[in-house]
């Protein structure tokens, strides 16, 4: 996909002045599975957007166990640790599978938000879909049956289940491999 066609197809910018200085300032990042786009306690330098593939954003609890926070999949979504990019990240983006990620520079993502106040409406909804998807996971996660929240993840994120490992997404749903790994053997045997 071209940047020009990201950035009007996707994030849907209509200002070509804005269209045309992001497209000159940005770059495609691959990465490769297992690769990080930042660690825990960086400071980000960098805006991104996922073009394709999956990342997970994940943090070590007090025993050093690795928990999912967020798995990204979809086209056009903000790749950032926090929603203060500004401060050192509190949690490391994996990429789950190889990906391809829009790049900009936050001095310039800040020089662009200063000069295009329309772009303000795009950070907004961005910050605004962020907070909301965190929000219904964490209602799975304290509300739901780990059935449920097995469910919930099918719904929500459709197709990752044949994508990306399985310890990823019971991390996600706070669940261990062994019950999703059970789950899917129930719901298996229901379909048959």
């Amino acid at each position: 996909m071209l940047l020009l066609d990201f950035y009007q197809s996707i994030l849907q910018l209509a200002d070509e002045a804005l269209v045309d200085r992001a497209v000159k300032c940005s770059e495609v990042r691959m990465l490769k599975q297992g690769d990080y786009l930042i660690r825990q306690g960086e400071v980000p330098t960098h805006m991104y957007f996922l073009l394709s593939g999956v990342l997970r954003g994940f943090l070590l609890d007090l025993n050093g166990k690795d928990m999912t926070d967020c798995i990204v999949f979809r086209c056009g979504d903000a790749v950032m640790p926090d929603n203060d990019y500004t401060q050192p990240a509190s949690i490391t983006l994996e990429a789950l599978t190889d990906c391809e990620l829009v790049s900009i520079s936050l001095p310039e993502t800040l020089r662009l938000l200063e000069k295009y106040p329309s772009l303000n409406h795009l950070h907004y909804k961005l910050l605004l879909n962020s907070a909301n998807r965190h929000r219904d996971l964490k209602i799975a996660i304290y509300q739901y049956t780990a059935m449920q929240r097995y469910q919930w993840f099918l719904r929500e994120y459709p197709g990752l289940i044949d994508q990306i490992g399985h310890k990823y997404i019971a991390s996600l749903l706070n669940m261990t491999p062994v019950t999703l790994s059970k789950i899917r053997k129930i719901m298996r045997e229901r379909e048959e």
